[in-house]
C-alpha cells in the first residue's frame, strides 16, 4: 500500500504556473510577438499620481532634498520677479517668470541634491566594504598573533620541562653512567 502512494507521488505532475514564465514586469509574456501585459500598460499619468495614495503626497516635505530645493526655488523665484519690475514688464509676465524660475532652480536644485547624495551613498558603500576587509584583515593579524603566542607559550613550556628533566639525577645517571 505504501509503494502504491509513493508511485502515485512521482507520477503527479507539477502544477502549471498561473502565468507566463518569461514575463517581466512592464515587458511582454512573449519576446517574439507576444501580447503586451494589460496591468501596467494602459497607465495614465493621472492614474499613476492616483495610485502613489495620500501620504505620498501629505509626506511630500519630510523626503530628503526637498526643502533645501524648495528654498532655494523660492528664492529664485523673488529674483525672477525682480528681474522682471527691473525690465518693466508687466505684471502678469514677472509673475510668469518668478514662476518659472522657482520651477526650474527648484527641479535642478533637486536633481542635484540627489545627485551628490548618491555619490554620498556610493562613499559610504565602499567605506563599509574597505571598513569590512581592514576588519578582517584585523581579526587575520590578531589570529596569528594569538597562535604565534600560544605556540611560543608552547615552545617555552617544553624547554622548562626539558630544563626540569635535566636536574633530575636519573638525566645524570643515565647520562654518565653506561655499563656495557
Amino acid at each position: 500500500m505504501a509503494d502504491d502512494t509513493r508511485q502515485s507521488d512521482a507520477q503527479k505532475t507539477p502544477d502549471h504556473p498561473r502565468g507566463p514564465a518569461n514575463t517581466m514586469p512592464g515587458g511582454s509574456a512573449h519576446t517574439a510577438g507576444g501580447y503586451v501585459n494589460s496591468e501596467d500598460h494602459d497607465l495614465t499619468y493621472f492614474e499613476v499620481v492616483r495610485r502613489l495614495g495620500p501620504d505620498y503626497y501629505l509626506n511630500f516635505h519630510k523626503r530628503p532634498c526637498v526643502r533645501d530645493s524648495q528654498l532655494n526655488g523660492i528664492a529664485a523665484g523673488f529674483m525672477g520677479l525682480g528681474v522682471g519690475a527691473i525690465l518693466r514688464k508687466p505684471v502678469m509676465m514677472c509673475c510668469n517668470y518668478a514662476v518659472f524660475t522657482w520651477v526650474g532652480v527648484s527641479c535642478a536644485s533637486y536633481q542635484y541634491c540627489q545627485y551628490w547624495r548618491s555619490k554620498e551613498k556610493d562613499g559610504i558603500r565602499q567605506m563599509n566594504d574597505l571598513m569590512a576587509k581592514k576588519r578582517a584583515s584585523v581579526e587575520a593579524k590578531r589570529e596569528a598573533r594569538r597562535k604565534a603566542k600560544e605556540e611560543q607559550d608552547r615552545l617555552t613550556e617544553e624547554r622548562r620541562k626539558e630544563e626540569e628533566r635535566k636536574r633530575t639525577w636519573s638525566y645524570w645517571f643515565n647520562k654518565n653512567v653506561k655499563f656495557w
